[in-house]
């Protein structure tokens, strides 16, 4: 009898999983039926969302970084678009609202996460009267921003996030150097106050990256910071925090509040807020033995960003593959996270870290080309530094999604477990 493993999601992670799990069932002799439940016509590169309100090549309309999601699932696997309507993790079976019931021998919940406007008073209303405040975290909020941008003429640019955790935790810093990038071209930069307000202490949640970015979107480019603003509610011109504080606008780019699923809360699988109850190391749901997690819709202490995603793939691939062969599975999920953060004028800077180890400087990627007695080579990215090279590297990263990521191809050099290797660890004891 065939291993019936159901994947919910066609997201990045959905994806990945399914094609890898595919390409690797080499690797048991039990055969596989995978399923793919999700209802996405069009699947979407979702870093193309920062870079289409500012006009960039390759991101001039939502066609540029979309393709047909059936078309990404390789042959072999069931791709089923439908809306999956309850988890009954009694009886292990998955319901839509118009194929039936789905029975699984083992589930895999990469549902993502959500954007919830309407749980910030006033901030749903404002962004669906489009004309001062816009997101760029959804597709037709990033085309009507790109509008927004193309009319703006001056004043008070606000970028905002209304909570954590959001998806990509370092794309409103992008925003804010890229707008910085985009005015001054216009010729508008004097003319343009720009502000990221943000709940967290700084611009980022790690001390060492938290410090380099901070200092070089406040003292460079003449960004201001306003930490540690709780979000109560949203008014035509002005944010309002519940201490009473009040940050006024001419255009606000809003990050609103994300959600996990009602799916995951409802089947006793996840939080109030539809958060997944996930092991940190080894992906598996806490509240069931035959359920894995991974991407944007667990609860763990990590970024909710696309390379947290692949790496947690190859874990729960692996692990699968394991429990299929009636093996335990492995504690590998390291919370490995890898971002480039674009800062404006071709530049970029790359971070590399996990659950214990914050970003650090050093090189990027360590690189073995013999046995492993042999001596590591340091890649060419500058670790926690801004260089031209990372800007090419994000912008290349496109092509990697497409043919390498999606389909289920390991990348070179890149590994799910985050090494030390290249990096200044000294570092952490200066700061310690």
């Amino acid at each position: 009898m065939n291993i019936r493993v159901v994947i919910l999601g066609d997201g990045p992670g959905g994806l990945i999983l399914a094609n890898s799990l595919l390409r690797n069932q080499q690797k048991t002799d039990k055969p596989m039926d995978i399923k793919v439940i999700g209802r996405s016509e069009m699947h979407t590169y979702q870093a193309g969302f920062l870079f289409l309100p500012f006009h960039m090549r390759g991101y001039r309309a939502l066609t540029d970084f979309q393709k047909e999601t059936r078309k990404l699932v390789l042959p072999g696997i069931e791709y089923i678009a439908d809306t999956i309507t309850q988890i009954d993790v009694d009886n292990k079976t998955v319901s839509t609202e118009f194929n039936g019931r789905y029975p699984y021998d083992f589930l895999v919940s990469a549902l993502g996460s959500q954007v919830v406007p309407d749980s910030i008073d006033g901030l749903a209303e404002r962004l669906s009267e489009g004309r001062s405040v816009h997101t760029f975290y959804t597709p037709d909020g990033a085309v009507r921003l790109a509008k927004a941008l193309e009319e703006f003429k001056g004043g008070r640019l606000v970028i905002n996030i209304a909570e954590m955790p959001i998806k990509c935790p370092v794309a409103p810093i992008e925003f804010a150097c890229l707008a910085e990038d985009y005015l001054e071209q216009r010729g508008l930069r004097e003319a343009t106050e720009i502000t990221l307000v943000t709940p967290l202490s700084g611009a980022f949640t790690k001390p060492i990256c938290n410090l380099v970015l901070t200092g070089l979107i406040t003292e460079k480019k003449k960004i201001g910071v306003i930490p540690e603003f709780q979000l109560e509610s949203v008014s035509e011109d002005s944010l309002h925090a519940f201490d009473g504080r009040e940050v006024s606008f001419d255009l606000l780019v809003t990050i609103p509040p994300h959600e996990g699923s009602d799916l995951l809360y409802e089947a006793g699988l996840g939080d109030a807020t539809g958060f997944g109850f996930t092991d940190r190391n080894t992906l598996k749901s806490t509240a069931s033995e035959w359920i894995y997690l991974l991407g944007d819709n667990t609860n763990l202490p990590i970024s909710k960003a696309g390379s947290v995603t692949h790496f947690q793939a190859e874990v729960v691939r692996d692990n699968l593959l394991r429990e299929i062969n009636g093996q335990e599975p492995l504690p590998e999920a390291d919370g490995h996270a890898n971002c480039f953060i674009e800062t404006g004028h071709h530049k970029a800077i790359l971070i590399d870290f996990n659950y214990d180890t914050q970003p650090v400087p050093g090189r990027f990627p360590p690189i073995q080309l013999g046995p492993a007695s042999h001596k590591l080579n340091l890649g060419p990215m500058k670790l926690l530094g801004e260089n031209h090279l990372n800007h090419w590297g994000k912008l290349a990263f496109k092509w990697v999604y497409w043919n390498l990521l999606l389909p289920g191809h390991p990348i070179p050099f890149v590994h799910s477990r985050m090494s030390t290797a290249g990096k200044d660890m000294s570092i952490l004891e200066k700061v310690a």
